[in-house]
C-alpha cells in the first residue's frame, strides 16, 4: 500500500539494503501488512541481487520489522511464494525527526497584460461581454392586416391546373435530363433493379453436402481405428479428437481412406500423432488400393498366420507366420506386405 510504502520513506535508521527490500514488501501489502510474494520477486522490485536480497530479509526479521514463513501447496507439496509481514507499528515509530530543509517559497510568476490598440473602436454598452453568444432580441408576431379593398377576381382562370403528381413527360427527380425510357403508351418504364445473388446453397445441394461430411466422419473413425489397433491400446481424447479432424480435413481434399489409414498405422509405430504434417512428409505414394478391409481399417485377417493368437484379427502386430506374433510378416494380411503388393500392382 502506498501509505506502508510512504512509513519507509519517513522511517529512520534504515540502511540502503533494508529499504529498498521493506519498500518491495510494503508495495504488495495488505491493511495488516501482509504481503504474499516470492523472493526471486522482491528481489527484482529492490533491484538487489537475490543473495543480497536474503541478507537484508534477515536483518530485518532480526530487529522485528518483518516476519516471514514459508508456504507449499496442499495439493501435491510444492513449495509456492513465502508470506511476510511487516511490522506497521514498529515501522511507524522509526519516523524520523521533523528536519527544516531551507525555503521552499516559489518566485511569482506573472504574465504580460495586453494593451489595447487605440486605433481600434472602444466597445459600446450595446455590445455583449467577451466569451458569452449573443442572444438575438425577441420578435412579437404582429396579425395579418386585412386589406380594406381586396382586389376583383380576374374573369379568366389559369389554362392548366398545377397537378400534385410530376407529368409524365416531365423529367423524373433525380434525372434532370430526362433519359428514362418512356413507353410508347406515355408510362415511364422503371428500371427493374438488379438481381441480387445468393450466396447461400440450394435447397437441392444441402443433402449432398450433409451425405459428403458423414461419409467423410466414418471414414476418420476408421483410421483413427488404424491408428488405435496399431498402437495397441485406447487412444486419448485429445489426440482422438485432434486425429478424427485431421482425417476429415485430408479426406476433404481428396486423399485415400486406405492409404491415410497405413499413414495412421505408421504413426503409431513411431509414437507421432500429427497425420497431416505426417502426411506431408510421407514419400509413400498415393493409389487407389482394392484390398478388403474390416471395420478397423485394417485388411481382413486371413486366419492363417498368428496360431494361437486371436488378437490378430484387430492388432497387426500378431500377423505373422510365428507364435504370438514372432516371424516374419504374413504376405496375405498384413497392413506392410498388402499395401506393398497393391503399390507394386
Amino acid at each position: 500500500m502506498i501509505q506502508h510504502m510512504n512509513l519507509v520513506f519517513q522511517a529512520d535508521g534504515l540502511s540502503v539494503g533494508e529499504g529498498a527490500f521493506l519498500m518491495a514488501c510494503c508495495n504488495h501489502t495488505d491493511a495488516k501488512g501482509y504481503v504474499i510474494a516470492s523472493m526471486q520477486q522482491l528481489a527484482d522490485e529492490a533491484h538487489l541481487k537475490e543473495s543480497a536480497a536474503k541478507s537484508n530479509k534477515q536483518k530485518l526479521i532480526q530487529r522485528g520489522l518483518l516476519a516471514s514463513s514459508e508456504r507449499y501447496s496442499p495439493k501435491n507439496g510444492a513449495r509456492i511464494a513465502d508470506l511476510y509481514r511487516v511490522n506497521l507499528q514498529l515501522l511507524a515509530s522509526m519516523k524520523r525527526a521533523r528536519t527544516d530543509y531551507g525555503p521552499t517559497l516559489v518566485e511569482e510568476l506573472t504574465f504580460k497584460v495586453p494593451q489595447e490598440d487605440p486605433r481600434s473602436d472602444p466597445p459600446s454598452d450595446s455590445d455583449p461581454p467577451q466569451g458569452r453568444i449573443p442572444t438575438p432580441p425577441r420578435r412579437i408576431p404582429t396579425p395579418p392586416q386585412s386589406d380594406p379593398d381586396p382586389a376583383p377576381p380576374s374573369d379568366s382562370g389559369p389554362l392548366l391546373l398545377p397537378s400534385k403528381t410530376p407529368s409524365s413527360l416531365s423529367p423524373v427527380s433525380g434525372d434532370p435530363e430526362g433519359t428514362t425510357d418512356v413507353s410508347p403508351d406515355g408510362e415511364r418504364e422503371i428500371e427493374a433493379p438488379p438481381e441480387e445473388h445468393n450466396p447461400n446453397p440450394s435447397e437441392a445441394e444441402l443433402p449432398q453436402q450433409r451425405e459428403r461430411s458423414s461419409k467423410n466422419a466414418a471414414a476418420g473413425d476408421r483410421i483413427v481405428a488404424s491408428y488405435a489397433a496399431a498402437l495397441g491400446r485406447p487412444v486419448l481424447n485429445g489426440t482422438k479428437s485432434k486425429l478424427e479432424r485431421q482425417a476429415v480435413e485430408l479426406l476433404t481434399q481428396g486423399l485415400p481412406e486406405a492409404w491415410l489409414c497405413d499413414r495412421a498405422r505408421e504413426m503409431a509405430a513411431r509414437g507421432w500423432s500429427d497425420l497431416v504434417l505426417h502426411a506431408e512428409m510421407s514419400t509413400a505414394p498415393i493409389t487407389a488400393t482394392t484390398t478388403k478391409r474390416g471395420r478397423s481399417g485394417l485388411p481382413d485377417w486371413c486366419k492363417e498366420c498368428g496360431p494361437g493368437s486371436p488378437a490378430a484379427r484387430l492388432n497387426p502386430r500378431f500377423r505373422t507366420l510365428g507364435e504370438m506374433g514372432s516371424g516374419e510378416k504374413c504376405p496375405r494380411c498384413h497392413p506392410d506386405r498388402a499395401a506393398a503388393a497393391e503399390a507394386s500392382r
